[in-house]
């Protein structure tokens, strides 16, 4: 079968020119079709996302309204407040330094001339006071408080050996870690 065309050139390009306005046309309407489904189906899936929030909102102030929940809370933070103190109470712990230990290293060194009259922990440092019999005992004494692993920076007034015998010392020094 033939077909002929008879229309003139100018009517055929006015024809096409239609056809190609239709087909844009057409596929404008069916893209704003499509985003108009996708705001539709984005705005209720907000809505609904608004409606679970407003309900689980709810739901929260009622579980915070409840006498459980604050018995819970105060609860909470009484074990908080434990927690704290027992954290302070080991750090306490942590720093605390055994002063028997450093009484007994003392008392090792200590001549059979020397007696404390008084002995002062504060923190890591120590006063001593006392009395020697001789300034040979107390000499020794001294070289031995030096020479002690348990104690270091040793001072000892030069008034300390200014008398021979019957001597009322001090010492301050500092106490090493174990």
């Amino acid at each position: 079968m033939i077909k002929l065309n008879l229309l003139p050139s100018q009517e055929k390009q006015e024809i096409a020119g239609q056809k190609a306005i239709k087909q844009v046309l057409a596929g404008s309407f069916f893209s704003l079709a499509l985003v108009l489904i996708f705001l539709a189906v984005l705005g209720s899936i907000w809505f609904y996302s608004l409606i679970q929030l407003k309900s689980i909102q709810g739901i929260a102030m009622e579980l915070e309204a409840s006498p459980q929940n604050q018995t819970f809370r105060n609860i909470q933070k009484e074990i908080d407040g434990i927690n704290q103190k027992m954290q302070a109470f080991d750090k306490l712990k942590s720093q605390e330094i055994d002063y028997s230990f450093y009484l007994q290293k003392l008392t090792e060194l200590t001549n059979p001339g020397i007696k404390f009259g008084n002995v002062k922990f504060d923190g890591s440092k120590v006063s001593l006071a006392g009395q020697a019999l001789t300034r040979e005992v107390l000499l020794t004494f001294k070289s031995a408080l030096e020479g002690s692993p348990a104690f270091q920076k040793v001072n000892a007034p030069l008034s300390n050996f200014l008398k021979q015998n019957d001597i009322d010392f001090t010492f301050s020094f500092e106490l090493k870690s174990q």
